[in-house]
């Protein structure tokens, strides 16, 4: 993540009290099956897996750190996902999974950094089952004003943060990779999107 992983929650606790928790408890507890979280950081989202509905979790990030390897054992020794319940050192763009293994693809936060969209996106459908969906919280690139303003402050807030971008449009890199939209909300000034995406059979160009 770049980041201390107890820093890293410190310096998210006002956004995440004022606007992602709710939303991490209404999308994340969607995830259904076997369950892929691409980007899970400090593991911020495992609370809100609902254990009734999900088969199996694997999560990933670039590089495990200590907080999300304590919540995991947290998780294990209270009996939540017991077995189904993995950690993997993973890059979105190169998956080492097989194609069609998973029925959910969660990611919160992640692909403002992703350099690839389309190449992921491209994975993430890959190793989703025909008919698999996606679970999304991003900040994105706002509409009108703002989002000029987000285009002219890009470069020096991606040179600070060495991987966050505030520019993208993810929902159209989403729908553009063969995954139809089926629910969206659009808050923070259009700042951020929460929704979910169902895979396409086909990629229609």
């Amino acid at each position: 993540m770049g980041y201390p992983d107890a820093l890293f929650d410190l310096c998210m606790y006002p956004l995440e009290a004022v606007a992602l928790r709710a939303r991490r408890r209404e999308r994340i507890r969607r995830a259904t099956g076997d369950v892929l979280e691409i980007g899970a950081g400090t593991g911020s989202n495992m609370i809100y897996y609902d254990p009734r509905r999900v088969r199996s979790l694997t999560l990933t990030d670039l590089s495990i750190g200590e907080r999300l390897y304590e919540r995991a054992d947290l998780c294990r020794r209270s009996g939540l996902f017991d077995a189904g319940l993995r950690l993997t050192e993973a890059d979105a763009l190169d998956l080492p999974f097989a194609s069609a293994s998973f029925d959910t693809v969660a990611f919160t936060l992640v692909f403002c950094s992703v350099a690839d969209q389309s190449a992921a996106f491209a994975e993430l459908r890959r190793v989703l089952r025909p008919g698999g969906r996606l679970v999304f919280i991003e900040h994105v690139r706002p509409p009108g004003g703002a989002g000029r303003l987000s285009d002219a402050l890009n470069p020096v807030w991606h040179a600070a943060t060495r991987e966050c971008n505030i520019n993208r449009d993810t929902v159209d890199a989403i729908g553009r990779a063969g995954f139809a939209v089926d629910s969206l909300r659009v808050g923070g000034g259009g700042f951020l999107v929460d929704g979910d995406a169902r895979r396409e059979h086909s990629i229609y160009v």
